[in-house]
This record gives C-alpha cells, structure tokens and sequence, in this order.
C-alpha cells in the first residue's frame, strides 16, 4: 500500500499543476488537486473501467450528470461519476478549487497522468489528443 505520509505522495502533472497522490492500493486511489481558475474541465466523458469521485474541500466547481445543466458544487459537495456515467466538471471561478479526487481501480491514475498532462490550465486542449487518451483508457468523450 502505498500513502502514510501525505507529503511523500507520488505527484502526477494535471492541468498545470500537480495531482498528488495521497495514498494508493490495488483497489482504490485517493488523491488532492488543485482545480485552477477559470478552468474549462475536460468534455462530457463516461468511463467504462473506473469510478472517479471529486469532494471540494475549498473554493467551488461546476459539474454536469449526464444531460444536466452544470450544477454548482460548494465546499462540501461531491461529484459521484460511477463507471458509464456521462460527467465533467469545470472552474468557471476567479479562485482556484483544492479537491479530494477517489478513483476504483487505482489503475485510473494511468488516465489521471496522460490527461492531466494533456489538459492546459487555460485554453482548450487538441482534442484528437484528448479522444486518443481517453479511448486508450477504455473511456470516451460523450458531446
């Protein structure tokens, strides 16, 4: 297992900044981030071999379920994406946000890796980029 010390965790770029790993088993990754200002969020996604749930633990978010106008999500709130679920999230905030990020399996770090490298802290991303990482993490982006 790894974990124990937060401060030691393994540390994965994501969308500028660092994703940092706070602990890990086979079965299960718990992880915090750092959600920038202004940022526009990946597109409406489903992942087929994962779960991945957001807590905030300051600032805000938005999140879209399925076919949802974006919600607001505060201190607080949770987004729950369960395997096939359609969801994504953004900062449309001047603040940045620190999330809990949980993914089962904690193979799901693979995906958080490549597509938390390919998104940009501003702008849009290349999205053939973004489809190509998301297909070859049995995920898909769903418009």
């Amino acid at each position: 297992m790894g974990g124990g010390d937060a401060g030691e965790g393994r540390r994965i770029p994501y969308a500028g900044d660092v994703l940092r790993v706070l602990g890990e088993s086979d079965g299960l990754a718990f992880c915090e981030l750092t959600v920038p200002a202004r940022f526009a969020g990946p597109p409406p996604h489903v992942h087929h071999g994962f779960d991945e749930a957001i807590y905030v633990l300051e600032g805000a978010l938005t999140m879209v379920r399925g076919r949802s106008d974006p919600e607001p999500v505060a201190v607080g709130g949770l987004i729950l994406a369960p395997r096939g679920a359609r969801h994504t999230f953004a900062n449309p905030h001047d603040r940045p946000a620190r999330v809990l990020g949980v993914w089962s399996p904690a193979s799901a770090l693979d995906f958080m890796a490549e597509i938390g490298a390919a998104l940009p802290a501003t702008g849009p991303p290349d999205p053939a980029e973004l489809a190509a990482i998301y297909h070859r993490h049995d995920s898909e982006i769903v418009p």
